[in-house]
């Protein structure tokens, strides 16, 4: 719902529907849970932000592609970023996240393919500034180190490297939250503040004062901080009667922990003795699921001990950089192929840190390949695959 949010200002601000492209799953307006349907809010009591919305992309189709404008795509009259030497794009991205990547529905980038899309872009001269905004827990981890400083690309994020970003307004009706703390704070900023005097700093600014739990972070060429939000979005005034009530930050939800407080809101939420069942037994299953992925992962990481130079709890709970990305590559290609599909066990994302900490902590670097492989033999031997989704 934040993107559609996001869509609307934007396009109220003057940016022609040309110039925008809308990447979307769409599974929010008709989907089952949701009691009204068509409608999609993003703020306690707030209007639709779901009507008039593009599905300019609603499956699996490459990001990176349409942002570096594929022609191929343009030829087969999809939308894409044409854009050149004289242009300023703005990126928003929302999705899960994890150290050194993001989500899709159906698959993860890695910080160097995103990063080395921008040295491409800039290369081919497809653009004069580049700003992007990403929520998504560990999004600092995208840009800290691979981001350059001299290709004209600014980049603020919801989380530092090694945190999560937080869910916020919890709808008694839809049962669900409907926003983050980060992208809410800058929606805010877009929408009610004259974007011809605000600079891209004092919104970067605002987000992170809005906050006490993440962090957000601003990487790349910071001099770009300092032009107005209007020189990427649009100068158009807008009038927006629609105050949304201020919830503060009580309500804060790690985003990895969503399904976990949605489920016990459930059970809260009913007296009928056979409804707080069903709901106890989906908060049970959550549970279990995720102390299944944990038994198996610190089952692992027990199993390669002898090669590691800290302990078991360590290397479960360390917050190492990643500084060997070829070896923990593997390790979440791996995980994902072979043990738990990270796409469909969404608790997964929290769990990849482990392995930036095998790798980060190898006696030996030349046995990366033989860990990974290891990880292979465990999850065949150890885990099922029946139908799982651990969330």
């Amino acid at each position: 719902s934040n993107v559609y949010h996001a869509y609307q200002i934007i396009k109220a601000h003057g940016i022609p529907e040309s110039n925008i492209v809308v990447m979307h799953y769409d599974d929010l307006a008709q989907n089952k849970a949701n009691p009204t349907p068509g409608v999609v809010v993003n703020t306690l009591g707030g209007p639709d932000v779901y009507k008039g919305v593009p599905k300019d992309y609603t499956g699996t189709e490459n990001f990176l592609a349409v942002l570096k404008g594929d022609k191929n795509l343009a030829q087969n009259g999809k939308k894409v970023v044409n854009s050149g030497p004289n242009d300023h794009i703005y990126v928003y991205f929302i999705d899960h996240g994890a150290p050194d990547l993001i989500a899709f529905p159906h698959k993860y980038l890695y910080s160097k393919d995103l990063n080395g899309a921008f040295k491409e872009m800039h290369q081919a001269k497809k653009y004069a500034k580049l700003v992007v905004n990403i929520e998504a827990c560990n999004s600092g981890s995208m840009f800290e180190k691979p981001l350059p400083k001299d290709i004209n690309v600014y980049v603020t994020t919801s989380a530092n490297p090694q945190e999560s970003s937080y869910a916020k307004d919890y709808d008694n009706l839809r049962h669900t939250y409907l926003g983050d703390y980060y992208s809410g704070a800058w929606l805010e900023v877009i929408e009610k503040q004259d974007l011809t005097k605000e600079t891209l700093e004092q919104s970067y600014k605002y987000t992170v004062s809005s906050q006490n739990k993440s962090h957000p972070q601003q990487y790349g060429t910071l001099a770009i901080n300092k032009l107005t939000v209007s020189q990427f979005l649009g100068s158009k005034k807008t009038v927006n009667a629609y105050k949304a009530p201020n919830t503060g930050l009580n309500d804060a939800v790690s985003s990895r922990d969503v399904p976990i407080a949605l489920a016990q809101k459930l059970v809260e939420s009913t007296d009928d003795l056979g409804q707080k069942q069903e709901y106890v037994a989906e908060l049970q299953r959550l549970l279990t699921g995720r102390q299944y992925m944990d038994k198996h992962i610190a089952q692992y990481v027990q199993s390669v001990q002898h090669m590691l130079t800290v302990n078991t709890d360590a290397i479960l709970n360390g917050k190492h950089a990643v500084n060997n990305a070829e070896c923990y590559h593997k390790f979440v290609d791996t995980f994902d192929q072979q043990c738990f599909n990270i796409n469909q066990n969404t608790y997964a994302f929290g769990k990849l840190q482990v392995f930036v900490n095998v790798c980060e902590q190898l006696r030996e670097p030349s046995d990366a390949n033989i860990v990974v492989d290891h990880l292979v033999q465990y999850c065949n031997d150890n885990v099922s695959h029946n139908n799982m989704s651990i969330e």
